[in-house]
């Protein structure tokens, strides 16, 4: 039994020393018995090591403390590149999408709806949903506007088909003039009825007209109400004796581009809907395109880039004219522009422009003094920005 204890005792002992300071003195290259003996002098710790036939104490080098690694910098080529700034010499298509809408939504969050103000007057034979959505359109519409115009009255008169009759009555008595040629009731069938006209009736009586019956649930319709609130506002904005010294591109393009804002851009995410209407207007003014430019396809005529082209279609659309051609390219181009105007100068300044009119006729004088262009300048910025839109038009 003793043996065995003692064996234990050894043998637990033999570890022990080897790793248990020694009592002597100990210095690098002195000589000790152990081979593997770890000794530790004020904090310096040695090792006996074989050298030669002998076993001599050496210093144990301390371990290099691990440097931390470095993130290689990011190549050039890997960094993202922050987007050039928006201005009327970039006009990157998704920054003046983004930019001119979000101007609009902004407005209309921060805007005042003024129900006692409108008057609607609607056919017993209109679709109540249809209803709904413009109205919501509407009080949109008066939302972006309110701050610059606030009508004490606006009549705003829906139909359908089976309603003509009754419409007429109602519109004639809220001050408008049912049988002129440019109102809706004259196109208005079973199969479409949605087309509209704004107009300014005698005592500051705005209204509208427009027609709510469709084969489908008409998205490209959404648009309508809040075009005709916006030509009433650039009427109230200029007043009526001066509002036809506006840009006829301006006047029906600012108008395409606020009802597009604020009536399908919430519903169109993949730009289905805008393309559609785009590329339809693009067709209606095929034949007048082609008397400013001979055998010329507009798509094609459009990414040429060149400034000169693109001042030729703008100030063919400065006037109004009776071309049902030159409609369409005013409601095309000129919501291109107002959109490109909107985005890099704001809404305010589009008010701002309607406004000018209210003391002045001269377009290009005012359009200097409020966006700090020339007309002519500007028209030639938007060449490489139709390049892009181009790519829209199928």
């Amino acid at each position: 039994m003793r043996g065995f204890l003692v064996f234990v005792l050894i043998g637990c002992l033999t570890p022990i020393a080897n790793i248990s300071t020694a009592s002597a003195a100990v210095k690098a290259g002195a000589t000790c018995k152990t081979a593997g003996q770890m000794s530790t002098q004020k904090s310096v710790k040695f090792t006996c090591v074989k050298s030669g036939k002998k076993l001599i104490w050496k210093k144990v080098a301390k371990a290099a403390s691990p440097t931390p690694s470095k993130s290689p910098a990011p190549s050039p080529e890997a960094s993202v590149n922050p987007p050039i700034p928006l201005t009327i010499d970039n006009l990157d298509f998704e920054q003046v999408y983004k930019k001119s809408r979000s101007e609009v939504a902004n407005y209309v969050a921060k805007g005042v709806s003024d129900a006692a103000a409108i008057n609607y007057l609607v056919g017993p034979k209109v679709d109540a949903w249809r209803i709904d959505i413009a109205k919501t359109e509407v009080e949109s519409a008066v939302k972006l506007w309110s701050s610059f115009f606030k009508p004490t009255k606006v009549s705003i008169v829906w139909y359908s088909s089976k309603d003509i009759s009754w419409a007429k009555t109602a519109y004639d008595a809220a001050g408008g003039y049912s049988a002129g040629t440019g109102n809706g009731f004259n196109s208005c069938t079973a199969s479409y009825c949605g087309n509209a006209s704004a107009s300014i009736a005698g005592a500051g009586n705005f209204l509208f007209e427009q027609g709510l019956e469709f084969v489908d649930e008409g998205l490209w319709n959404r648009s309508t109400a809040a075009h005709e609130y916006t030509h009433l506002a650039q009427y109230g904005l200029s007043t009526s004796a001066n509002s036809g010294a506006m840009p006829w591109w301006s006047v029906e393009g600012g108008a395409v581009f606020y009802g597009e804002a604020i009536g399908y851009t919430p519903f169109d995410f993949s730009k289905s809907t805008r393309s559609g209407m785009h590329t339809q207007l693009t067709s209606d003014s095929k034949a007048y395109i082609s008397s400013l430019f001979p055998g010329q396809n507009f798509k094609a005529l459009l990414l040429k880039n060149d400034p000169e082209s693109v001042k030729v279609l703008m100030k063919s659309i400065e006037v109004r004219t009776d071309t049902q051609g030159a409609l369409g390219l005013s409601y095309l181009l000129g919501s291109y522009a107002t959109e490109v105007l909107v985005a890099v100068y704001g809404h305010e300044k589009m008010a701002n422009f309607y406004s000018s009119f209210a003391t002045s006729t001269n377009f290009e004088s005012n359009f200097s003094k409020v966006f700090g262009i020339t007309v002519d300048t500007f028209y030639a910025k938007l060449a490489p920005y139709l390049v892009s839109m181009a790519a829209e038009l199928k």
